[in-house]
């Protein structure tokens, strides 16, 4: 049998997508990168806002039109929001999170009977899995290290699919599959999680501990870049790892969400604003070039211009080098969805094109400031003579090269639409520049 297994939403998707590849393969099913003339369509899905639920169903409804005859499964996030509006969407088996750990098994069990099916439980399982590699991606790899969620942010229903519980996977488990992975060739270690900052605190360990344990005890030519963590969860001993220290990316991801603390508190963030200043200068002396990133929600209910203004007033102030921003929508059941005074459509369309021109200018202040700089870009794509990748700062480059894969000194020249052009050190001139 052939299948072909895609996804939507976050790198811990992502993580476990390569899970069920990796399962598939064990039981002989031959994975097609296409969905074409395929017998099983396999969909992890999303369901984190309006969105991405929508282009869940999109997607399981296309797949279907492609393959009548196929099995069609979704997994993930989304059957734990609402099975039906899935099964409507002429999809065969639904598995929640937990069931996705024994996909094959699931998959094997249906054609015995080809009835359309729903397994979901609740999220309370333990997590042990190592990948072995991934397909999708032969320079960085994501390691999940932690599941579920005790925040209880307003606006928020990922606990509903991830569980409340925080479950961190052993440090032991976690460092073997990490040499494994740098073993195969990986350059880069993204440690993910559903609430990464939270690491550790079933096992009586914390984040700091399990990057220190890394960056001692496996060896090569490799970094580690830490996926997307929350201000309140960053301690000092985890910003004390970022100094002299260059196998650990000087870059965080901090969804911030809003620039005003009277939204931060409507969405039960449990810090402010000047908090999160405070947390950027405290990384930015160890590297005044520490690259922050993060999220923003565009329109939440009761935001007025002012509470705006101040989040416009902080991507100027924080100097992010990438802001991701999106429209409020109310989920299910949550907190923020029976909040008055929402904003209008309209005026979140409005605010959204204005947070984005300003980040763009903000994130082309940040890239113009390392002209002329050192960086350590990781080869992922070559083509026509030009290379493409990462620096340490999540900052894109393009320049001349030869080979993918490799840890590659570039100089940064000049900034483009995307990020930077920049030259290998050692060359006289670049074609691109």
């Amino acid at each position: 049998m052939r299948a072909f297994v895609t996804f939507l939403g976050c790198k811990v998707n992502q993580y476990e997508t390569e899970l069920i590849i990796e399962q598939l393969e064990r039981a002989g099913i031959v994975v097609s990168p296409q969905p074409i003339d395929v017998d099983i369509c396999i969909v992890n899905t999303c369901m984190v806002t309006n969105e991405a639920a929508r282009q869940s169903r999109q997607l399981l409804r296309k797949l279907r039109r492609m393959n009548p005859d196929a099995l069609v499964v979704a997994t993930g996030c989304y059957p734990h929001l609402d099975v039906q509006s899935i099964m409507d969407c002429g999809v065969d088996l639904v598995l929640g999170n937990k069931e996705k750990k024994e996909l094959a098994k699931h998959i094997n069990e249906w054609f015995q009977k080809k009835e359309q099916k729903a397994l979901v439980s609740q999220p309370d399982y333990e997590i042990d899995e190592r990948v072995n590699s991934f397909l999708a991606d032969r320079v960085r790899a994501y390691v999940k290290v932690q599941d579920g969620c005790d925040e209880y942010c307003t606006y928020c229903i990922v606990p509903l699919a991830r569980g409340r519980k925080i479950r961190s996977k052993p440090a032991e488990v976690v460092i073997q599959e990490v040499k494994h992975l740098v073993s195969l060739g990986y350059r880069e270690i993204v440690l993910t999680g559903v609430n990464l900052g939270r690491y550790g605190r079933d096992i009586n360990s914390n984040l700091a501990h399990l990057v220190r344990r890394l960056l001692d005890e496996v060896l090569g030519d490799f970094r580690i870049r830490l996926s997307s963590i929350n201000v309140q969860d960053i301690s000092d001993e985890l910003v004390q790892l970022f100094e002299n220290n260059e196998k650990l990316c000087p870059h965080l991801h901090i969804p911030i969400q809003s620039g005003s603390n009277k939204i931060l508190k409507a969405m039960n963030r449990n810090y402010t604003v000047e908090q999160a200043l405070a947390l950027f200068e405290r990384l930015r002396s160890i590297d005044p070039f520490f690259s922050i990133t993060t999220d923003m929600i565009v329109g939440f209910p009761g935001e007025t211009i002012g509470d705006f203004e101040k989040t416009l007033a902080l991507v100027k102030e924080a100097m992010f080098s990438r802001v991701h921003a999106f429209r409020y929508s109310d989920r299910p059941n949550t907190p923020a969805s029976r909040m008055r005074q929402k904003v209008p459509p309209e005026e979140k369309d409005r605010r959204m094109k204005l947070l984005r021109e300003i980040a763009e200018k903000v994130a082309a202040d940040y890239w113009a400031a390392s002209v002329g700089k050192i960086r350590t870009v990781l080869v992922e794509m070559s083509k026509n003579g030009v290379s493409y990748g990462y620096d340490q700062y999540y900052v894109r480059h393009e320049f001349v090269s030869v080979g993918t894969n490799a840890l590659t000194k570039v100089v940064v020249k000049k900034l483009n639409g995307t990020g930077v052009v920049s030259q290998v050190v050692g060359l006289e001139k670049s074609m691109v520049d």
